[in-house]
């Protein structure tokens, strides 16, 4: 029989009741100036009895390769038998995906159960006017704290949204932090100094905590190790891990190294975790948007990145170069949000392609299609405009022909909604 929460709210209910919080991932960054603080978040988990309380939490914050290391720990826990619970964000087809159990995104019941559960508890919340209004990245982080608390999870993984000090995993207070490079990203809210930006992405660190970094650039390296002692807590260095690993791209290792190094810690936690389980879990493949290739019949090969940064793309740039040295006539095609340094992405990636296709992601904070093209004259032989993100698609498919090239990359709005073409077709 038909599960009672199914009469209660459907999918598209779910969805919509979802979509009536603000939301940041919308909006302008710029706009969202004053709204960010952690006392909303920390009522909202009072108020349910904190669920995050029933288990393990480990926090990844820095500004690339969040996702990737969240992945591999994640992976190396479900080798080791460990049922692990990993929140991540942003999404490319469904909300749904940003909370996986077991190295799967969460089932439909149980994603309805909890937003009723929450549903029904915000009826007798309350909140001062001074503190502003619920987020919807700020209920996500709660259905992911209750969705891990009914699945009986011993460990759960949350990757910070953006920043860290004020994010809203940082309410869940991490027993392990991890903190992966720091670069130049969100100037308008983190701030204009690697310095400043440092020190919100340290902001995860609390008291006693036990801190993993890798390589940071000396600036941001000065500021985690000041933060670690100010709160009493333990850094650690991880190396980058010579294991092969199942995603593509040679900054993987770095991010396969935090993991590792995570998965040392967390045997001394009490976590059974055997070193085979380790190599079996960075050489796990299927991380969805990561230099993931698409092979259609009597097509050109398809790559989907979420590079969203001068740094993530000089990277892509790079490895493109190294895995496909002479690929026929490759297209980009490009998409990005207004807040990002488009200029230099572009010009990163001209390294590569030589021809692209500039369009949208159909999100507010997309950068107008005109801005990227005067900025992309500089770098690339052809270019072509198409608003629309499918059309653009197809536009790069006949430019590449049969035995070219076409990557995607610049927003992981645009990998998602193109993603779904290919996926789809």
């Amino acid at each position: 029989p038909l599960n009672p929460v199914f009469w209660l709210m459907n999918e598209r209910e779910s969805l919509a009741y979802l979509n009536s919080f603000l939301n940041f991932e919308r909006m302008p960054l710029e706009a969202s100036g004053g709204l960010w603080n952690l006392a909303r978040m920390k009522r909202l988990l009072g108020h349910f009895k904190h669920p995050e309380k029933k288990y393990f939490r480990v926090l990844i914050a820095g500004t690339k390769g969040k996702g990737s290391t969240g992945f591999f720990l994640e992976s190396i826990l479900e080798e080791a038998g460990w049922r692990s619970g990993f929140y991540c964000s942003p999404h490319l087809a469904h909300p749904r995906e940003r909370v996986r159990i077991g190295g799967r995104m969460i089932s439909s019941r149980l994603w309805l159960e909890c937003l009723l559960e929450i549903k029904r508890g915000l009826r007798s919340f309350r909140l001062p006017a001074r503190l502003g209004t619920l987020t919807y990245f700020e209920v996500m982080t709660l259905l992911a704290a209750l969705a891990f608390k009914k699945a009986g999870l011993k460990i759960a993984i949350f990757e910070v949204g953006m920043g860290g000090r004020l994010d809203a995993t940082n309410a869940l207070g991490a027993k392990l932090a991890i903190l992966t490079p720091v670069d130049f990203d969100h100037e308008a809210v983190l701030g204009k100094t690697l310095g400043r930006i440092a020190g919100e992405k340290a902001g995860v660190i609390g008291r006693g905590c036990e801190v993993i970094t890798g390589v940071q650039k000396p600036e941001a390296m000065r500021v985690i190790q000041a933060r670690v002692r100010r709160t009493a807590s333990r850094l650690l260095r991880a190396a980058p891990c010579r294991l092969k690993t199942g995603l593509s791209g040679d900054f993987q290792k770095a991010n396969a190294g935090l993991a590792r190094e995570a998965a040392r810690v967390l045997r001394k936690k009490g976590f059974t975790i055997p070193d085979s389980s380790i190599a079996a879990g960075i050489a796990r493949r299927g991380w969805p948007g990561r230099m993931e290739i698409f092979n259609p019949l009597g097509g050109p090969r398809i790559l989907l990145d979420g590079a969203h940064n001068p740094v993530s793309t000089r990277a892509l740039a790079r490895n493109l170069r190294r895995l496909f040295k002479k690929p026929a006539n490759p297209v980009l095609v490009f998409a990005v949000s207004r807040d990002k340094k488009s200029d230099r992405m572009l010009q990163a990636l001209a390294g590569f392609f030589k021809e692209a296709v500039i369009t949208q992601t159909g999100q507010a904070r997309s950068r107008e299609v005109p801005v990227l093209l005067e900025q992309a004259r500089k770098y690339f032989y052809r270019l072509w405009a198409e608003e629309n993100p499918e059309r653009a698609l197809a536009l790069a498919r006949r430019r590449a022909g049969r035995l070219g090239f076409v990557g995607v990359t610049g927003s992981f709005y645009l990998v998602g909604a193109l993603r779904r073409v290919l996926k789809n077709a």
